[in-house]
């Protein structure tokens, strides 16, 4: 499964799979209002269909409904950081321990995980951001796949779990930031195709705690 869009099915939909893939990947920013106008235009649908969009993704938590009118990307806060976090540790690890028992930590089995590091290497080395993040997501959603259990990949892929970006940086700095994540990647699949799920977790936590520093910390 894949935060990409399906490539057919009602603009509803069509709406919703686009819209919830750059919340997901925090490419909206908090507390911005989710303009009809704009949205629709950007998404070629037309209104009707993004409210219904709408309506489902605040059902699912990623937007909420202004007091008066619209939506809004909620802000997060570093509670709401830390269960997302938390959350994500608890999914993620499981799945660690699952693929380990199974005996399915085999170079085939987790051949999706290595292509997403290769694919975060070449997007990295071309610039381009909204695929790197893309990429990201992939790796980890690859790893909750390889547990073969199909209600966890449905539990992981509806609940509102974005990436956490503590802060914008660009150039060199944006590069050290994701070669740093690439090279946390390949250290977890290492760990998990040598059947070290303790050592692979501990990896996984402090991958995921690191990038989050600053908003934890922050105010």
């Amino acid at each position: 499964m894949s935060i990409a869009p399906p490539q057919n099915g009602s603009l509803r939909d069509q709406a919703y799979y686009r819209l919830r893939r750059l919340l997901i990947l925090q490419q909206v920013r908090e507390g911005e209002r989710l303009r009809e106008s704009h949205w629709a235009a950007k998404l070629s649908v037309n209104r009707t269909a993004l409210r219904e969009a709408f309506a489902r993704l605040e059902a699912e938590g990623f937007v909420t409904k202004g007091p008066k009118t619209g939506y809004f990307v909620p802000a997060l806060d570093r509670e709401d950081i830390r269960e997302i976090l938390d959350v994500r540790i608890i999914l993620e690890g499981g799945a660690i321990e699952r693929i380990i028992a199974a005996k399915n930590n085999t170079p085939t089995h987790l051949k999706a995980m290595r292509v997403s590091c290769e694919q975060l290497e070449r997007l990295v080395k071309e610039e381009y951001m909204l695929g790197v993040a893309e990429a990201d997501r992939r790796y980890h959603e690859s790893l909750i796949e390889a547990a073969g259990n199909k209600r966890l990949m449905m539990l992981y892929q509806r609940a509102p779990l974005p990436i956490i970006h503590p802060e914008v940086i660009s150039g060199h700095a944006w590069e050290v930031r994701v070669q740093k994540t690439l090279n946390e990647h390949r250290s977890i699949l290492e760990a998990v195709l040598e059947g070290n799920a303790e050592e692979a977790k501990v990896m996984l936590g402090t991958h995921l705690y690191e990038r989050a520093i600053v908003p934890l910390h922050a105010g």
